[in-house]
């Protein structure tokens, strides 16, 4: 069993080599790949919602991705086009908190920290106008290639989907048949975690965004679709990406007087605690991954796959803990 085990560990870990090497060789491979894996397990999630409404099977599978597609749909046509004009109120009431310096209002008897508050906010300032000016880049550059990685992954989407019981069977033929029932366990402990990941990562984020836009439609009416579109976009990156929605957010705030900052930082902070919560405790009933295993998986694979990498972290992550779990640990611990 030993034997066994040692060479399915090889042979996975060789799959994995190969699959990574060719995602930092064709960057366009790790785009259709990410957004496919989602798109899967995001429609799996819909379907499971179906069952409850006694639509079941293939049925639901293909009612998921009616709904899955539209939604993708409706937010291109109607949500996308309405974030994109209120973009300009959202830079210009940046620009307005730095120009105003809106905090001084809050610790003004105190000048020594506002001393070093205004130091820090203006170097904060450029850093922010660089990260928006990296993103209408990235934006800019990468549509093209948008457009290609859609159209792979839509129908890489339909058909992993309508044909996922062939791909069951067939996907452990790439074993040799004495090692196979020990992959096809592993295979599907993985594709477990990844799905609990991703359900609880989605809820989160449809979560933050209609509490996002219920919040802004009373502090911000100007910028509720593009505030609550940043948080959900955001919210689908774990632990890291809360800090990026929070930024506009707090800086909006601090507009508000001092009741307005303290009403909206609070809703904030408690939507995000509960989420959190919910969050860890979700990952450890599949796989022991704390938030610094998180944070250190997503700065690291940024830095190898670019952008994209930011949503292949954690996903990855999930990967090596288990192979971690089922091959190495078992052998450190005998």
């Amino acid at each position: 069993m030993k034997d066994k085990k040692t060479l399915a560990s090889i042979y996975v870990g060789i799959y994995a080599l190969i699959f990574l090497i060719t995602c930092i060789i064709f960057d366009s491979v790790l785009n259709v790949f990410v957004f496919t894996l989602m798109s899967v397990l995001i429609v799996n999630l819909i379907a499971r919602f179906l069952n409850f409404l006694k639509i079941k099977g293939k049925p639901a599978i293909i009612v998921g991705l009616v709904i899955y597609f539209f939604l993708i749909i409706y937010g291109i046509i109607l949500i996308i086009p309405v974030a994109t004009e209120q973009f300009g109120s959202f830079i210009s009431t940046i620009n307005y908190v730095f120009e105003n310096k809106s905090w001084e209002t809050y610790i003004k008897k105190n000048p020594e920290l506002l001393s070093g508050i205004n130091d820090l906010m203006e170097w904060i300032q450029p850093k922010l106008n660089e990260l928006t000016n990296f993103f209408l880049d990235k934006i800019a550059k990468g549509t093209p290639t948008f457009f290609v990685t859609i159209f792979f992954s839509v129908l890489l989407t339909i058909y992993t989907l309508l044909y996922s019981s062939w791909l069951k069977k067939s996907l452990p033929n790439i074993f040799p048949k004495y090692i196979r029932n020990i992959c096809e366990n592993f295979l599907e402990k993985v594709y477990s975690a990844l799905s609990s990941f991703v359900d609880v990562v989605i809820i989160n984020a449809v979560i933050t965004a209609i509490a996002f836009y219920i919040l802004s439609s009373f502090y911000f009416k100007d910028m509720a679709i593009i505030l609550s579109f940043w948080a959900g976009i955001t919210n689908l990156i774990p632990i890291v990406g809360v800090f990026f929605e929070y930024i506009p957010v707090f800086l909006f705030s601090l507009t508000l007087g001092i009741k307005g900052f303290i009403i909206v930082n609070l809703f904030v902070i408690a939507i995000h605690l509960g989420l959190f919560v919910i969050f860890v405790n979700v990952m450890k009933m599949h796989l022991n991954l704390n938030p610094v295993l998180m944070i250190i998986s997503i700065i690291i694979v940024n830095q190898i796959f670019g952008l994209v990498g930011i949503f292949l972290a954690v996903p990855l992550l999930i990967f090596i803990a288990a192979y971690w779990d089922e091959f190495i640990k078992p052998k450190f611990e005998s």
